[in-house]
């Protein structure tokens, strides 16, 4: 993980908090839609916390990032600065990673993977390595390590995650002029 750039770029005028991402409305839909019972969710690179604060709308909600900037606690959230591939993550029942994954090395992700216990739903979103290479790079200097899907699921299979939903393509993430192919995925570990 690149914590000196993401401590600056928290620290330097992106503490405000945005509407929650896509991705959180999609999961939180989901899961609701689905009668799935929930209760602890462990948002993990939270940033500025602005899925965090929506998560907590629904369920008890810690943040993690080791980024340097803790977001203001709120009822029903908790925020930690902390690494997340560590942490433990015993009392969730789903873990929640957005953006994280294209953020840490192969051998990371693996870690962070290996880490979640049985029972435990996985929510991920992530830029996929399919379409433009154009922003590899965050700022000058953050590279982002994009996600191979293939790869993905043939490591979540053989750490026993069952796939519920998965899906590659645009229109999840756009920014500014920026549309790139992500991946999501909704699994759980047997």
């Amino acid at each position: 993980m690149d914590k000196e750039y993401w401590e600056n770029f928290y620290n330097n005028n992106n503490k405000i908090i945005n509407d929650c991402s896509n991705f959180c409305l999609f999961i939180i839909k989901y899961f609701n839609e689905n009668n799935i019972n929930i209760k602890n969710v462990l948002d993990c690179g939270c940033g500025n916390g602005r899925d965090t604060y929506e998560l907590s709308k629904y369920y008890n909600v810690d943040g993690i990032d080791n980024n340097g900037y803790v977001p203001e606690k709120k009822e029903n959230c908790n925020f930690y600065n902390d690494n997340f591939i560590t942490y433990n993550k015993d009392k969730y029942d789903l873990i929640y990673s957005r953006f994280t994954l294209h953020s840490i090395n192969d051998e990371e992700v693996l870690n962070f993977l290996k880490s979640i216990k049985s029972n435990t739903y996985l929510v991920i979103e992530t830029r996929s390595d399919k379409g433009s290479l154009n922003n590899l790079h965050h700022g000058n200097t953050h590279y982002r390590n994009l996600t191979n899907l293939n790869n993905l699921i043939l490591i979540l299979i053989n750490l026993k995650y069952q796939i519920i939903y998965l899906e590659e393509n645009y229109n999840f993430a756009m920014y500014h002029n920026e549309n790139p192919i992500c991946i999501r995925i909704i699994c759980k570990k047997e």
